[in-house]
């Protein structure tokens, strides 16, 4: 009963925001939709921002479990894209709101998430630096997480798979640089330096 009395609260909130600027949704609004009272809320939500978090916790563990199911890094990026197309005006709400950072840090976790597991993933079997690996991965991390922001913030005119597939294009890139960082650490060995420097 419990579960239940939280999940309706959850989606009635998910419902909501398809219809409203997040800034415009309050606790009120919820429990009476939900027929429940303020307390009752409170019980398993401390705010409004509560359940925003929420949403956006969910959609990370559902990135991190379909890495793990083997999915790459292309398809997670289009996985985020396809959720986010399929709730534009869940998305434009949260846009059109004060509350757009936490989008944003969201966002940026994600790509975070997806880059830097990519970066470690094609540097496996090379002799690459850690600092240039991590340099490389926040390198793109930004560039991606820039792009998914822009495309947030225009109301997602793009189709996601086009997107994603234009990402796609500079993935040889962090291929490209990886090889090159360690063609220099290669150099620095055969010169008796260290490449940790």
């Amino acid at each position: 009963m419990q579960k239940d009395t939280k999940s309706l609260i959850f989606h009635t909130f998910i419902e909501l925001l398809e219809k409203k600027p997040f800034d415009k949704i309050t606790v009120k609004d919820i429990v009476e939709t939900c027929e429940i009272n303020r307390n009752t809320f409170y019980y398993y939500y401390s705010d409004i921002y509560d359940l925003l978090e929420e949403m956006f916790l969910k959609e990370l563990n559902e990135i991190s479990e379909a890495h793990k199911e083997g999915k790459s890094w292309v398809e997670a990026f289009i996985k985020i894209a396809n959720v986010a197309y399929s709730h534009k005006k869940l998305i434009n709400n949260i846009c059109s709101s004060r509350s757009y950072n936490y989008l944003e840090n969201y966002m940026y976790k994600a790509c975070k998430f997806i880059v830097v597991d990519a970066v470690q993933s094609m540097a496996e079997g090379m002799l690459v630096p850690d600092e240039d690996i991590e340099f490389i991965a926040s390198f793109y991390e930004y560039a991606y997480f820039g792009i998914a922001s822009e495309w947030f913030r225009t109301g997602m005119r793009e189709d996601p798979l086009k997107l994603a597939t234009q990402i796609w294009l500079v993935s040889d890139h962090i291929r490209y640089a990886l090889r090159k960082s360690e063609k220099r650490a290669k150099n620095r060995i055969e010169n008796g330096d260290s490449i940790s420097g």
